[in-house]
């Protein structure tokens, strides 16, 4: 119990110190026997934080348990759902492996727009795709935040709902994450996010499974708790088949479905949004989960006050 305890103690202090006066912090650390939570005075216990590119391990999930069900096959081609011309032969393990070609960011993409989601739409996303050049599948390892917005539009289709509703019925019901939703959705206190110590919008998505994730710190604890040691269940059977490298990128990193692995040992995700930081990470020979989530989207630091704490120092 004290190394929990400590541990999340640990990360909220590492950052403080690099943060803005006016910066909101959760940090949580978990092991096989449980999982704690430290906030900052100023953070309801509910508060909902935007976790950013992290959602892309959530999206990894929720793309395993259609698997298994046999809704989908990580080998289908989006064609069957999507009108994506010369790109149609993309699968959904490309997509969820950074491996389908994809650029980074949609074709029409304006960087420094003040809210450079708002225009991604389904029916913009689908001509995006056709838009983008063609490239080959499943060789090279490439991040495409594009890539992921086409995956929850994809698995949206083939599951015949919402992925705000896949998110629900596949990840937060099954992790009793009541306080997680995308904008509008589960409870919880919204927390504002800030940029420079400045508060600043959320920006508006149509498309969530890149990056539209709002999660409390307590919520949080439980995924964590949940991907360090998956239940006996179809979500922790999901979880299990994520984490599993699906693509090597290089001899000591590889590619899981959504999540980041690498070095051996470890794997993560981090995120950033308009004015949001996340950092989550776990070391599975330890048993040891930890994740920090700032409400400044220029705050720094977080990674590496989640490695120390995998490692097991500062507590």
């Amino acid at each position: 119990m004290y190394w929990r305890s400590a541990a999340a103690a640990g990360l909220a202090d590492a950052l403080g110190p690099t943060l803005p006066g006016t910066a909101v912090i959760a940090a949580v650390a978990a092991d096989g026997g449980g999982y704690a939570v430290r906030l900052s005075d100023d953070c309801p216990l509910d508060g909902r934080f935007e976790i950013g590119s992290a959602t892309k391990t959530m999206t990894g999930m929720v793309l395993a348990s259609l698997a298994g069900d046999g809704t989908v096959a990580l080998d289908d081609e989006i064609g069957r759902w999507l009108d994506a011309g010369q790109n149609a032969d993309i699968t959904l393990i490309h997509l969820a492996t950074h491996t389908s070609g994809l650029p980074r960011l949609a074709p029409s993409h304006i960087r420094g727009a003040a809210d450079p989601y708002a225009y991604l739409t389904p029916k913009i996303a689908e001509r995006e795709v056709r838009l983008a050049a063609r490239r080959p599948r499943g060789a090279g390892w490439e991040y495409s935040n594009f890539g992921f917005q086409v995956l929850s539009l994809a698995l949206e289709r083939a599951a015949g709902m919402p992925f705000a509703d896949l998110l629900e019925q596949r990840v937060f019901q099954p992790l009793e994450m009541t306080c997680s939703g995308v904008a509008g959705r589960g409870r919880g206190t919204r927390v504002q996010g800030h940029a420079h110590g400045s508060p600043v919008a959320r920006w508006t998505r149509h498309l969530w499974g890149a990056g539209g994730v709002e999660a409390s710190a307590e919520d949080m604890a439980r995924y964590l708790l949940a991907c360090l040691a998956p239940p006996d269940s179809a979500a922790g059977k999901a979880i299990r088949l994520a984490q599993q490298p699906h693509h090597a990128i290089d001899p000591v990193r590889s590619a899981g479905l959504g999540w980041a692995l690498g070095p051996p040992g470890y794997l993560g995700h981090d995120g950033s949004s308009s004015g949001f930081r996340a950092m989550l990470g776990l070391k599975q020979p330890a048993r040891r989960a930890a994740a920090v989530f700032v409400n400044d989207r220029n705050a720094r630091g977080l990674p590496l006050a989640v490695r120390r704490s995998l490692d097991g120092e500062g507590g």
